[in-house]
């Protein structure tokens, strides 16, 4: 297994994260890790999100769960267990990014499922790596 996926699960991306602003852990989740998940093939995409992250902060910790649970679905592997824990799923909904009020209708009807069912509106074009 190359060592640049060991290094880059999901899973270690928490100790940096504790030390961000909102702003800065989308950036570093949605970009950085998304490219290393872009570029891995499938046996790598599993072992990147296999092992469950340290819960840090209750939005986030539902947001790394709806996360995974987008990229298995399009990627057509199987969702890790830990995804479904009782604490990956808010009580409230969240905007993890700054949408304006006339945008947040498009916002809620762009979000994938897996964001809505834990507690998150996001729009799709969030998610995408470039």
């Amino acid at each position: 297994m190359d060592r640049t996926i060991t290094q880059n699960r999901l899973a270690c991306y928490v100790p940096g994260l504790r030390e961000y602003d909102d702003a800065l852990r989308l950036r570093v989740i949605l970009h950085d890790f998304g490219m290393v998940w872009q570029h891995a093939n499938r046996a790598e995409r599993i072992v990147l999100v296999d092992e469950e992250p340290e819960p840090f902060d209750e939005r986030w910790d539902g947001f790394l769960a709806a996360y995974v649970e987008h990229l298995s679905y399009h990627a057509n592997i199987a969702t890790p267990p830990w995804t479904q824990n009782e604490n990956r799923f808010l009580e409230r909904m969240w905007w993890p990014a700054h949408y304006f009020e006339f945008e947040r209708g498009s916002v809620m009807m762009s979000t994938p499922a897996a964001f809505e069912i834990h507690g998150m509106w996001i729009a799709e074009r969030e998610l995408e790596v470039t």
